[in-house]
Protein backbone atom coordinates (compact mmCIF):
# COMPACT_ATOMS: atom_id res chain seq x y z
CA UNK A 1 0.00 0.00 0.00
CA UNK A 2 2.97 2.17 1.05
CA UNK A 3 4.84 1.58 -2.78
CA UNK A 4 1.54 1.84 -3.99
CA UNK A 5 1.00 5.49 -2.67
CA UNK A 6 4.47 6.54 -3.46
CA UNK A 7 4.36 5.81 -6.75
CA UNK A 8 1.01 7.92 -6.82
CA UNK A 9 2.24 10.57 -5.43
CA UNK A 10 5.66 10.72 -7.58
CA UNK A 11 2.97 10.52 -10.68
CA UNK A 12 1.47 13.40 -9.28
CA UNK A 13 4.72 15.18 -8.82
CA UNK A 14 6.87 15.35 -11.60
CA UNK A 15 10.86 14.45 -10.39
CA UNK A 16 13.23 16.93 -9.59
CA UNK A 17 15.51 16.80 -12.64
CA UNK A 18 12.32 17.70 -14.83
CA UNK A 19 11.90 20.74 -12.31
CA UNK A 20 15.16 22.08 -12.56
CA UNK A 21 15.17 21.93 -16.49
CA UNK A 22 11.51 23.94 -16.21
CA UNK A 23 13.45 26.52 -14.48
CA UNK A 24 16.37 26.85 -16.13
CA UNK A 25 14.22 27.67 -19.71
CA UNK A 26 10.81 28.65 -18.39
CA UNK A 27 12.36 31.58 -15.36
CA UNK A 28 13.85 34.21 -17.84
CA UNK A 29 10.89 33.58 -20.33
CA UNK A 30 8.58 34.09 -17.02
CA UNK A 31 10.78 37.23 -16.05
CA UNK A 32 10.38 38.60 -19.98
CA UNK A 33 6.97 38.40 -19.66
CA UNK A 34 6.73 39.28 -16.49
CA UNK A 35 8.90 42.42 -17.25
CA UNK A 36 6.28 42.73 -19.89
CA UNK A 37 3.36 43.17 -17.57
CA UNK A 38 5.11 45.19 -14.82
CA UNK A 39 5.47 47.71 -17.72
CA UNK A 40 2.09 47.65 -18.17
CA UNK A 41 0.96 48.01 -14.65
CA UNK A 42 3.51 51.29 -15.02
CA UNK A 43 2.27 52.78 -17.85
CA UNK A 44 -1.56 52.63 -16.80
CA UNK A 45 -0.33 53.81 -12.75
CA UNK A 46 1.62 56.71 -13.99
CA UNK A 47 -1.24 57.86 -16.66
CA UNK A 48 -3.77 57.12 -13.69
CA UNK A 49 -2.57 60.49 -12.43
CA UNK A 50 -3.80 62.58 -15.33
CA UNK A 51 -7.19 60.92 -14.72
CA UNK A 52 -9.37 58.60 -15.64
CA UNK A 53 -10.53 59.68 -18.87
CA UNK A 54 -6.27 59.41 -19.68
CA UNK A 55 -6.29 55.90 -18.74
CA UNK A 56 -9.21 54.60 -20.67
CA UNK A 57 -7.84 56.58 -23.90
CA UNK A 58 -4.18 54.55 -23.63
CA UNK A 59 -6.12 51.23 -22.75
CA UNK A 60 -8.33 50.95 -25.51
CA UNK A 61 -5.49 52.42 -28.28
CA UNK A 62 -3.05 49.76 -26.30
CA UNK A 63 -6.03 47.23 -27.47
CA UNK A 64 -5.14 47.52 -31.10
CA UNK A 65 -1.84 47.36 -30.24
CA UNK A 66 -2.48 43.88 -28.21
CA UNK A 67 -4.04 42.60 -31.48
CA UNK A 68 -1.12 43.23 -33.53
CA UNK A 69 0.81 41.58 -30.46
CA UNK A 70 -1.17 38.33 -30.81
CA UNK A 71 -1.02 38.63 -34.40
CA UNK A 72 2.17 38.88 -34.90
CA UNK A 73 3.12 35.67 -31.65
CA UNK A 74 0.53 33.39 -33.32
CA UNK A 75 3.58 33.40 -36.99
CA UNK A 76 6.17 33.49 -34.67
CA UNK A 77 4.84 30.90 -32.25
CA UNK A 78 3.32 28.56 -35.47
CA UNK A 79 7.23 28.90 -36.80
CA UNK A 80 8.76 28.44 -33.21
CA UNK A 81 7.50 24.67 -33.62
CA UNK A 82 9.48 24.20 -36.70
CA UNK A 83 12.32 26.25 -35.68
CA UNK A 84 12.97 24.27 -32.74
CA UNK A 85 12.97 20.77 -34.60
CA UNK A 86 15.27 22.07 -37.26
CA UNK A 87 17.59 22.92 -34.48
CA UNK A 88 16.59 19.34 -32.90
CA UNK A 89 17.26 17.86 -35.96
CA UNK A 90 20.50 19.98 -36.36
CA UNK A 91 19.45 21.63 -39.81
CA UNK A 92 21.17 24.85 -39.75
CA UNK A 93 19.15 25.91 -43.14
CA UNK A 94 15.74 24.87 -42.17
CA UNK A 95 16.10 27.18 -39.36
CA UNK A 96 17.58 29.75 -41.48
CA UNK A 97 14.24 29.84 -44.01
CA UNK A 98 11.75 29.40 -41.36
CA UNK A 99 13.24 32.57 -39.77
CA UNK A 100 13.13 34.53 -43.24
CA UNK A 101 10.06 33.39 -43.66
CA UNK A 102 8.91 34.49 -39.84
CA UNK A 103 10.34 37.90 -40.19
CA UNK A 104 9.27 38.85 -43.28
CA UNK A 105 5.61 37.33 -43.32
CA UNK A 106 5.13 38.98 -39.84
CA UNK A 107 6.56 42.83 -40.88
CA UNK A 108 4.68 42.31 -44.28
CA UNK A 109 0.99 41.98 -42.19
CA UNK A 110 2.28 44.18 -39.63
CA UNK A 111 2.23 46.74 -42.15
CA UNK A 112 -0.81 46.65 -43.65
CA UNK A 113 -2.42 46.93 -40.19
CA UNK A 114 0.19 50.10 -39.37
CA UNK A 115 -1.59 51.60 -42.43
CA UNK A 116 -5.11 50.97 -41.39
CA UNK A 117 -4.44 52.48 -38.16
CA UNK A 118 -2.70 55.65 -39.34
CA UNK A 119 -5.42 56.21 -41.74
CA UNK A 120 -8.31 55.50 -39.41
CA UNK A 121 -7.23 55.93 -36.04
CA UNK A 122 -10.35 57.44 -34.60
CA UNK A 123 -12.71 54.64 -36.31
CA UNK A 124 -10.77 52.38 -34.54
CA UNK A 125 -10.56 53.27 -31.85
CA UNK A 126 -14.81 53.93 -32.04
CA UNK A 127 -15.23 49.52 -32.08
CA UNK A 128 -14.49 50.17 -28.25
CA UNK A 129 -15.97 53.20 -26.95
CA UNK A 130 -18.31 55.95 -27.96
CA UNK A 131 -16.67 58.92 -25.44
CA UNK A 132 -15.39 61.24 -27.95
CA UNK A 133 -12.50 62.59 -25.55
CA UNK A 134 -11.25 59.37 -24.82
CA UNK A 135 -11.49 58.70 -28.71
CA UNK A 136 -9.01 61.52 -29.32
CA UNK A 137 -6.99 60.84 -26.36
CA UNK A 138 -6.36 57.60 -27.89
CA UNK A 139 -5.88 58.48 -31.19
CA UNK A 140 -2.72 60.53 -30.44
CA UNK A 141 -1.11 57.93 -28.91
CA UNK A 142 -2.36 55.35 -31.84
CA UNK A 143 -0.57 57.64 -34.48
CA UNK A 144 2.70 57.57 -32.63
CA UNK A 145 2.84 53.71 -31.23
CA UNK A 146 2.33 52.72 -34.74
CA UNK A 147 5.72 52.39 -36.32
CA UNK A 148 6.43 49.96 -32.99
CA UNK A 149 4.30 47.25 -35.03
CA UNK A 150 7.10 46.95 -37.23
CA UNK A 151 9.72 46.70 -34.47
CA UNK A 152 7.80 44.36 -33.28
CA UNK A 153 7.84 41.68 -35.44
CA UNK A 154 11.83 41.67 -35.78
CA UNK A 155 11.67 41.71 -31.95
CA UNK A 156 9.50 38.56 -31.84
CA UNK A 157 11.33 36.57 -34.74
CA UNK A 158 14.48 36.96 -32.73
CA UNK A 159 12.26 35.94 -29.16
CA UNK A 160 11.47 32.40 -31.36
CA UNK A 161 15.06 32.21 -32.58
CA UNK A 162 16.56 32.42 -29.46
CA UNK A 163 13.99 30.23 -27.11
CA UNK A 164 14.14 27.54 -29.97
CA UNK A 165 18.24 26.98 -29.22
CA UNK A 166 17.52 27.24 -25.25
CA UNK A 167 18.96 31.25 -25.40
CA UNK A 168 16.07 32.27 -22.99
CA UNK A 169 18.18 34.68 -21.01
CA UNK A 170 18.31 36.97 -24.09
CA UNK A 171 15.35 38.05 -24.55
CA UNK A 172 15.02 38.19 -20.91
CA UNK A 173 17.87 41.02 -21.09
CA UNK A 174 16.18 42.85 -23.71
CA UNK A 175 12.81 43.24 -22.56
CA UNK A 176 13.96 44.34 -19.23
CA UNK A 177 16.27 46.95 -20.75
CA UNK A 178 13.50 48.06 -22.47
CA UNK A 179 11.71 48.18 -19.78
CA UNK A 180 13.71 50.43 -17.09
CA UNK A 181 13.86 52.52 -20.59
CA UNK A 182 10.13 52.95 -20.79
CA UNK A 183 10.02 53.83 -17.08
CA UNK A 184 12.34 56.48 -16.99
CA UNK A 185 11.34 57.99 -20.32
CA UNK A 186 7.72 58.04 -18.69
CA UNK A 187 8.56 59.88 -16.24
CA UNK A 188 10.51 62.54 -18.15
CA UNK A 189 7.56 62.87 -21.37
CA UNK A 190 4.60 62.42 -19.61
CA UNK A 191 4.41 65.22 -17.30
CA UNK A 192 8.02 67.38 -18.41
CA UNK A 193 11.19 67.75 -16.44
CA UNK A 194 14.00 70.74 -16.35
CA UNK A 195 13.63 71.93 -19.89
CA UNK A 196 11.77 68.47 -21.51
CA UNK A 197 7.87 69.86 -21.39
CA UNK A 198 5.09 67.70 -20.45
CA UNK A 199 3.50 65.75 -23.57
CA UNK A 200 0.80 64.29 -21.44
CA UNK A 201 -0.84 61.00 -23.64
CA UNK A 202 1.80 61.95 -26.24
CA UNK A 203 4.48 61.28 -23.84
CA UNK A 204 3.78 57.85 -22.86
CA UNK A 205 3.83 56.44 -26.74
CA UNK A 206 6.50 58.36 -27.39
CA UNK A 207 8.31 56.59 -24.78
CA UNK A 208 6.96 53.47 -25.84
CA UNK A 209 8.09 53.88 -29.07
CA UNK A 210 11.66 54.93 -27.95
CA UNK A 211 12.25 51.88 -26.08
CA UNK A 212 11.20 49.72 -28.72
CA UNK A 213 13.61 50.87 -31.09
CA UNK A 214 16.21 50.13 -28.38
CA UNK A 215 15.06 46.78 -27.83
CA UNK A 216 14.77 45.40 -30.98
CA UNK A 217 18.88 47.07 -31.22
CA UNK A 218 19.81 44.70 -28.62
CA UNK A 219 18.26 41.62 -30.08
CA UNK A 220 19.90 42.24 -33.58
CA UNK A 221 23.35 42.59 -31.57
CA UNK A 222 22.78 39.23 -30.07
CA UNK A 223 21.83 37.64 -33.39
CA UNK A 224 25.33 38.94 -34.59
CA UNK A 225 27.18 37.68 -31.47
CA UNK A 226 25.46 34.01 -31.52
CA UNK A 227 28.36 31.33 -32.27
CA UNK A 228 26.81 29.01 -34.24
CA UNK A 229 27.11 31.29 -37.24
CA UNK A 230 25.51 28.65 -39.39
CA UNK A 231 22.39 28.99 -37.27
CA UNK A 232 21.99 32.36 -38.07
CA UNK A 233 20.13 34.32 -40.88
CA UNK A 234 21.59 36.18 -43.87
CA UNK A 235 20.55 38.78 -45.58
CA UNK A 236 20.77 36.25 -48.72
CA UNK A 237 17.86 34.42 -47.18
CA UNK A 238 15.57 36.57 -48.26
CA UNK A 239 15.25 34.15 -51.30
CA UNK A 240 13.34 31.99 -49.25
CA UNK A 241 10.94 34.42 -49.01
CA UNK A 242 9.04 33.25 -52.26
CA UNK A 243 5.41 32.44 -53.35
CA UNK A 244 6.01 28.92 -52.81
CA UNK A 245 7.90 29.11 -49.40
CA UNK A 246 4.95 31.37 -48.59
CA UNK A 247 2.27 28.76 -49.03
CA UNK A 248 4.43 25.98 -47.39
CA UNK A 249 4.92 28.49 -44.60
CA UNK A 250 1.14 29.67 -43.91
CA UNK A 251 -0.04 26.22 -44.74
CA UNK A 252 2.06 24.97 -41.66
CA UNK A 253 1.47 28.56 -39.47
CA UNK A 254 -2.03 28.94 -40.47
CA UNK A 255 -4.18 28.03 -37.64
CA UNK A 256 -2.17 29.16 -34.92
CA UNK A 257 -1.98 32.66 -36.86
CA UNK A 258 -5.65 32.64 -37.10
CA UNK A 259 -5.92 31.20 -33.55
CA UNK A 260 -4.13 33.94 -32.23
CA UNK A 261 -5.82 36.10 -34.17
CA UNK A 262 -9.18 35.67 -33.60
CA UNK A 263 -8.96 34.84 -29.54
CA UNK A 264 -6.91 38.27 -29.90
CA UNK A 265 -9.89 39.84 -31.59
CA UNK A 266 -12.26 38.14 -29.39
CA UNK A 267 -10.74 39.45 -25.94
CA UNK A 268 -10.06 42.96 -27.38
CA UNK A 269 -14.17 42.44 -28.00
CA UNK A 270 -14.44 42.52 -24.40
CA UNK A 271 -13.33 45.87 -24.36
CA UNK A 272 -16.34 47.16 -26.38
CA UNK A 273 -18.62 45.39 -23.77
CA UNK A 274 -17.40 47.18 -21.00
CA UNK A 275 -16.86 49.98 -22.85
CA UNK A 276 -20.89 50.05 -22.90
CA UNK A 277 -21.47 48.93 -19.10
CA UNK A 278 -22.30 51.31 -16.44
CA UNK A 279 -20.24 54.12 -15.95
CA UNK A 280 -17.65 53.60 -18.64
CA UNK A 281 -14.80 55.59 -17.91
CA UNK A 282 -14.76 54.01 -14.49
CA UNK A 283 -15.93 50.18 -16.04
CA UNK A 284 -12.83 50.58 -18.56
CA UNK A 285 -10.18 51.90 -15.77
CA UNK A 286 -11.25 49.06 -13.47
CA UNK A 287 -10.75 46.43 -16.17
CA UNK A 288 -7.21 47.85 -17.35
CA UNK A 289 -6.10 47.70 -13.70
CA UNK A 290 -7.28 44.51 -13.39
CA UNK A 291 -5.88 43.07 -16.58
CA UNK A 292 -2.33 44.42 -15.73
CA UNK A 293 -2.17 42.16 -12.45
CA UNK A 294 -3.58 39.51 -14.49
CA UNK A 295 -0.80 39.65 -17.15
CA UNK A 296 2.18 39.73 -14.51
CA UNK A 297 0.52 36.30 -13.15
CA UNK A 298 0.10 34.99 -16.55
CA UNK A 299 4.09 35.80 -16.89
CA UNK A 300 4.46 33.14 -14.66
CA UNK A 301 2.32 29.91 -16.78
CA UNK A 302 3.84 31.65 -20.37
CA UNK A 303 7.37 30.51 -19.49
CA UNK A 304 5.64 26.91 -18.48
CA UNK A 305 3.67 27.01 -21.65
CA UNK A 306 6.57 28.13 -24.29
CA UNK A 307 8.98 25.47 -22.35
CA UNK A 308 6.58 22.90 -23.26
CA UNK A 309 6.21 23.92 -26.77
CA UNK A 310 10.11 23.94 -27.29
CA UNK A 311 11.12 20.90 -25.46
CA UNK A 312 8.57 18.86 -27.01
CA UNK A 313 8.92 19.95 -30.67
CA UNK A 314 12.55 19.56 -29.72
CA UNK A 315 12.02 15.78 -28.84
CA UNK A 316 9.81 15.67 -31.65
CA UNK A 317 12.86 16.66 -34.01
CA UNK A 318 14.82 14.30 -32.30
CA UNK A 319 12.46 11.17 -32.91
CA UNK A 320 11.55 11.19 -29.02
CA UNK A 321 8.20 10.15 -29.51
CA UNK A 322 7.83 8.13 -25.81
CA UNK A 323 9.78 10.95 -24.14
CA UNK A 324 7.39 13.48 -25.92
CA UNK A 325 4.52 12.51 -24.58
CA UNK A 326 5.97 11.51 -20.61
CA UNK A 327 7.10 15.40 -21.47
CA UNK A 328 3.32 16.08 -22.42
CA UNK A 329 2.17 14.74 -18.67
CA UNK A 330 5.17 16.61 -16.98
CA UNK A 331 4.34 19.60 -18.08
CA UNK A 332 0.73 19.71 -17.56
CA UNK A 333 0.82 19.00 -14.44
CA UNK A 334 3.63 21.54 -13.86
CA UNK A 335 1.21 24.30 -15.66
CA UNK A 336 -1.73 23.65 -13.41
CA UNK A 337 0.00 23.46 -10.12
CA UNK A 338 2.21 27.08 -11.41
CA UNK A 339 -2.07 28.09 -11.76
CA UNK A 340 -2.59 27.44 -8.54
CA UNK A 341 0.90 29.78 -6.93
CA UNK A 342 -0.58 32.55 -9.20
CA UNK A 343 -4.06 32.36 -8.19
CA UNK A 344 -2.72 32.61 -4.44
CA UNK A 345 -0.71 35.56 -4.86
CA UNK A 346 -3.45 37.60 -7.09
CA UNK A 347 -5.77 37.14 -3.94
CA UNK A 348 -3.15 38.23 -1.62
CA UNK A 349 -1.77 41.43 -3.29
CA UNK A 350 -5.14 42.42 -4.94
CA UNK A 351 -6.41 44.65 -2.35
CA UNK A 352 -2.84 46.78 -1.50
CA UNK A 353 -2.19 46.65 -5.04
CA UNK A 354 -5.30 48.83 -5.74
CA UNK A 355 -4.90 50.45 -3.11
CA UNK A 356 -1.52 51.61 -2.93
CA UNK A 357 -0.72 52.11 -6.87
CA UNK A 358 -3.99 53.68 -8.20
CA UNK A 359 -4.78 56.49 -5.04
CA UNK A 360 -6.07 59.52 -7.55
CA UNK A 361 -8.94 57.12 -9.45
CA UNK A 362 -12.47 57.32 -7.30
CA UNK A 363 -13.28 54.55 -4.94
CA UNK A 364 -15.83 53.57 -7.05
CA UNK A 365 -13.13 52.83 -9.79
CA UNK A 366 -10.76 51.08 -7.44
CA UNK A 367 -13.37 49.02 -5.70
CA UNK A 368 -14.35 47.78 -8.80
CA UNK A 369 -10.82 46.94 -9.62
CA UNK A 370 -10.31 44.67 -6.93
CA UNK A 371 -13.79 42.58 -7.33
CA UNK A 372 -12.26 42.06 -11.38
CA UNK A 373 -8.92 40.75 -9.80
CA UNK A 374 -10.45 38.39 -7.69
CA UNK A 375 -12.46 37.10 -10.91
CA UNK A 376 -9.58 36.56 -12.68
CA UNK A 377 -7.45 35.40 -9.97
CA UNK A 378 -10.21 32.22 -9.42
CA UNK A 379 -9.80 31.27 -12.89
CA UNK A 380 -5.67 31.17 -12.70
CA UNK A 381 -5.52 27.12 -12.49
CA UNK A 382 -7.43 26.46 -15.62
CA UNK A 383 -6.00 29.06 -17.59
CA UNK A 384 -2.51 27.94 -17.08
CA UNK A 385 -3.20 24.68 -17.78
CA UNK A 386 -5.33 25.16 -21.12
CA UNK A 387 -1.96 27.56 -22.26
CA UNK A 388 0.24 24.91 -21.27
CA UNK A 389 -2.03 22.07 -22.90
CA UNK A 390 -3.05 24.27 -26.15
CA UNK A 391 0.17 26.24 -26.86
CA UNK A 392 2.56 24.13 -25.51
CA UNK A 393 1.67 20.33 -26.23
CA UNK A 394 -1.04 20.28 -28.78
CA UNK A 395 0.79 22.58 -30.56
CA UNK A 396 3.93 21.01 -30.42
CA UNK A 397 2.66 18.11 -32.02
CA UNK A 398 1.25 19.88 -34.83
CA UNK A 399 -2.09 19.38 -33.69
CA UNK A 400 -2.70 23.53 -34.57
CA UNK A 401 -5.87 22.91 -35.74
CA UNK A 402 -7.85 21.73 -32.78
CA UNK A 403 -5.74 23.46 -30.63
CA UNK A 404 -7.70 26.52 -32.66
CA UNK A 405 -10.87 25.00 -32.35
CA UNK A 406 -10.36 24.84 -28.54
CA UNK A 407 -8.86 28.20 -27.71
CA UNK A 408 -11.05 30.64 -30.02
CA UNK A 409 -14.47 28.47 -30.42
CA UNK A 410 -15.48 29.64 -26.28
CA UNK A 411 -14.38 33.14 -26.88
CA UNK A 412 -17.24 33.71 -29.14
CA UNK A 413 -19.95 31.29 -28.46
CA UNK A 414 -19.69 31.69 -24.52
CA UNK A 415 -17.88 34.40 -23.53
CA UNK A 416 -18.98 37.46 -26.26
CA UNK A 417 -22.33 36.01 -26.95
CA UNK A 418 -23.36 35.54 -22.89
CA UNK A 419 -21.09 39.21 -22.30
CA UNK A 420 -23.51 41.06 -24.67
CA UNK A 421 -26.53 39.18 -23.28
CA UNK A 422 -26.17 40.08 -19.55
CA UNK A 423 -23.77 42.47 -20.04
CA UNK A 424 -25.02 45.12 -22.79
CA UNK A 425 -29.12 43.18 -22.81
CA UNK A 426 -29.17 42.90 -19.09
CA UNK A 427 -27.36 45.34 -17.73
CA UNK A 428 -26.07 42.80 -14.72
CA UNK A 429 -23.02 43.82 -12.56
CA UNK A 430 -19.41 43.93 -14.07
CA UNK A 431 -18.00 41.67 -11.95
CA UNK A 432 -20.61 38.95 -12.37
CA UNK A 433 -20.34 39.40 -16.41
CA UNK A 434 -16.22 38.74 -16.25
CA UNK A 435 -17.09 35.52 -13.87
CA UNK A 436 -19.63 34.43 -16.69
CA UNK A 437 -17.84 35.28 -19.55
CA UNK A 438 -14.25 33.78 -17.70
CA UNK A 439 -16.35 30.31 -17.54
CA UNK A 440 -14.79 29.36 -20.97
CA UNK A 441 -11.19 29.04 -19.39
CA UNK A 442 -12.66 25.34 -17.79
CA UNK A 443 -14.52 24.77 -20.84
CA UNK A 444 -11.06 24.85 -23.06
CA UNK A 445 -9.43 23.20 -20.45
CA UNK A 446 -12.17 20.22 -20.42
CA UNK A 447 -11.75 20.15 -23.97
CA UNK A 448 -7.61 19.91 -24.29
CA UNK A 449 -7.16 17.61 -21.47
CA UNK A 450 -9.27 14.84 -23.67
CA UNK A 451 -7.18 15.88 -26.60
CA UNK A 452 -3.67 15.40 -25.31
CA UNK A 453 -4.65 11.91 -23.18
CA UNK A 454 -5.98 10.42 -26.59
CA UNK A 455 -2.61 10.90 -28.20
CA UNK A 456 -3.84 12.34 -31.31
CA UNK A 457 -1.83 15.07 -31.43
CA UNK A 458 1.27 12.87 -31.03
CA UNK A 459 0.41 10.88 -34.39
CA UNK A 460 0.15 14.31 -36.00
CA UNK A 461 3.45 14.51 -35.42
CA UNK A 462 4.32 10.98 -36.38
CA UNK A 463 2.96 11.48 -39.63
CA UNK A 464 4.45 15.03 -39.85
CA UNK A 465 8.09 13.73 -39.56
CA UNK A 466 7.10 10.63 -41.59
CA UNK A 467 7.91 7.85 -38.61
CA UNK A 468 6.88 4.52 -39.03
Amino acid sequence: MGRLSSGRLRSLFPEKAFWANVLRFSVPVAIQNMSSAILGIIDVSVISNMGETAVAAVSLANQLFYVVSLVTFGITSGASVYLARSYGEQNPQGMRKNFSLTACFSMAVNFLIMLLCLAFPRQALAIFTEETQTIADGAVYLLIITPAFLLYSISSSCVAFFRSVNRTKVPMVATMVSLGLKTILNFLLIYGFWIVPGLGVAGAALATLVSKVVEMVIYLIYMGKYPEKEYVFRFRDIRFFRPRAIGDFVGKTYPVILNESLWGMGISAFNAIFGRMGNVESTVSAVSIARQLENLGNGFFYGIAIGACVAISQTIGQKKLEEAKALSRKYSLAGFYVGVGVMILMLAVDIPYVRLCFTKLTPETQNLAIILIAVYAMYMPFRSLASTLIMGVMRAGGDSKMAMLYDVVPVYLWSLLLGWVFGIGLQWPVGIVLAVMMFKRFIKCAFALRRVASGKWLEIAAKEMQIQ
